[in-house]
C-alpha cells in the first residue's frame, strides 16, 4: 500500500502535552482534489492510534501518540506528546511557543494508505472520494504537504532499485487515476483539458529521457558494469510503465 501525505492543522496544545489537530472536513473537497466519505478515518472502533514521528522519520523514536477519529463531520487527531522524553519535552516547548506567539508557523502532516476509494464528477471536475484510510503516523515537519500528496520515498533514501519500485508504483497510481479521469470526461462528452495534456506530455518526454540515460566512470570497470545493470533494469521497468501510461493518452 503506497503511503501518501497531507497537511493538517494543530489547534490546541496544553501544558500536559495534549493537543488537538483538525485533519479534514468530510463533506469538503480539499486542495488535493480529494473528498471523504463518513467513516474514512473513523472506521475502527475507538479511533486509530498512531505514532507521532519527527518529519515522517520512521527510524526515529516516537515523540508520542495520536488518536485519529471523527466527530460531527470532521476528522481530528488527538495528540499526546511523551513529556518523559527529552525530544517530547523539546517539541512540546516549541509547539506551545509557536501557538502562543503570532500566527503558527510549525507545519504538520499525516501519512496514510488508501484502503478504498472511488471517483465521481462534482461540479464538472473528477474527484477522488476516499472511503477508507489506514493512518500510519502524524508528524511535525519542516514543510507540510499542502501543495499536493506525495510519497515518503525520497531520492536520497533506499537503494536505486527501491526508488525504481516506488516510481513504478506512483506511475501505476497515476495511470489508474488518468484512466478514470479520461473515462469520466468522455462519458460527459468532454476531453482532457489542454493544461493536463501538457503536463502528461512533459511526463512522457521525461520518461523517454530516462531510457536514454546511463552514466558511469569509464575508468572504473566495476562502477560502469553496476551502472549499466541498473540502467538496463530501470529501462525495463520504465518501458513497462511507459507502455501502460501511453495507452491513456
Amino acid at each position: 500500500m503506497k503511503t501518501e501525505i497531507k497537511s493538517l492543522i494543530v489547534e490546541q496544545m496544553d501544558d500536559a502535552g495534549h493537543g488537538l489537530a483538525r485533519i479534514a472536513t468530510l463533506s469538503a473537497v480539499d486542495h488535493d482534489g480529494d473528498a471523504y466519505e463518513e467513516g474514512a478515518f473513523g472506521w475502527k472502533e475507538g479511533g486509530q492510534w498512531v505514532p507521532i514521528l519527527p518529519a515522517h522519520n520512521r527510524k526515529a523514536l516516537p515523540l508520542g501518540k495520536a488518536r485519529v477519529y471523527e466527530a460531527k463531520g470532521v476528522a481530528y487527531a488527538e495528540l499526546h506528546l511523551n513529556l518523559d522524553t527529552d525530544d517530547g519535552r523539546n517539541w512540546h516547548s516549541h509547539l506551545k511557543f509557536d501557538l502562543a506567539k503570532g500566527e503558527p508557523s510549525q507545519e504538520w502532516s499525516y501519512g496514510y494508505g488508501v484502503m478504498d476509494a472511488r471517483q465521481e464528477l462534482r461540479g464538472g471536475e473528477v474527484v477522488r472520494v476516499l472511503k477508507k484510510l489506514d493512518i500510519h503516523e502524524v508528524s511535525p515537519v519542516v514543510r507540510g504537504a499542502g501543495a499536493g500528496t506525495g510519497t515518503l520515498g525520497m531520492k536520497s533514501h533506499g537503494t536505486f532499485a527501491d526508488q525504481i519500485d516506488q516510481t513504478i508504483a506512483d506511475l501505476d497510481d497515476l495511470v489508474e487515476r488518468a484512466e478514470g479521469v479520461k473515462a469520466a470526461r468522455e462519458g460527459d462528452g468532454r476531453q482532457l483539458g489542454a493544461e493536463r495534456l501538457a503536463q502528461l506530455g512533459e511526463l512522457k518526454a521525461r520518461l523517454e529521457a530516462v531510457l536514454e540515460t546511463g552514466q558511469a566512470d569509464p575508468d572504473d570497470a566495476e562502477a560502469k558494469a553496476r551502472a549499466e545493470g541498473e540502467r538496463i533494469a530501470a529501462a525495463f521497468e520504465t518501458r513497462d510503465a511507459f507502455r501502460r501510461w501511453a495507452r491513456t493518452l
